[in-house]
């Protein structure tokens, strides 16, 4: 009888062989919606608010931004407030009516926007590496422990992305 075990080494062998030429963007894309797929089931523990009042005030800002494009918190205009970061989770007011949906797809947003920071650490650190430890280095960029931060509504969240992103412009 027969041993199986060349015929698997031998398939491993080409499969790994087929994941090393797939294109880097692909290992891109991956990276991407593991990160934010793992980052919004960790937010998924934080069922409310936490870090008062900023994440008031920033939900505020979003849900009156999709209700009518002004930055109100409860109907009282305010300054001090950057419009990008409410902007950016807006959608998840626009969308949901019941406020645990909202706060979840906000959460959700949060996730996505900072595992895109995989990229511009990508593409800076292809400047002066190969693809391999550029890839690394897009790890590195998502494997931070502050990016627990994905799960409450505050600006880290769009600013990391954005500062990588302003590092590779001046770069």
């Amino acid at each position: 009888m027969r041993s199986s075990l060349p015929l698997r080494a031998l398939r491993a062998t080409r499969l790994a062989s087929r994941a090393a030429r797939a294109p880097a963007w692909i290992w891109l894309a991956g990276l991407v919606l593991v990160s934010a797929l793992f980052r919004f089931q960790l937010s998924r523990d934080s069922l409310a608010p936490w870090i008062f009042v900023d994440e008031l005030i920033y939900s505020e800002l979003a849900k009156s931004i999709a209700t009518g494009g002004d930055l109100l918190v409860r109907d009282v205009s305010v300054s001090g407030y950057g419009v990008v970061y409410p902007l950016l989770i807006s959608p998840a007011w626009a969308v949901f009516d019941r406020v645990p949906d909202a706060y979840a797809a906000a959460k959700a947003i949060n996730a996505v926007l900072i595992s895109l920071a995989a990229v511009p650490a990508y593409v800076l650190a292809r400047r002066v590496v190969g693809e391999g430890l550029a890839l690394l280095a897009a790890v590195l960029a998502v494997a931070l422990p502050s990016l627990v931060y994905s799960g409450v509504i505050m600006t880290e969240n769009a600013f990391y992305p954005l500062f990588l992103v302003v590092v590779l412009v001046l770069v």
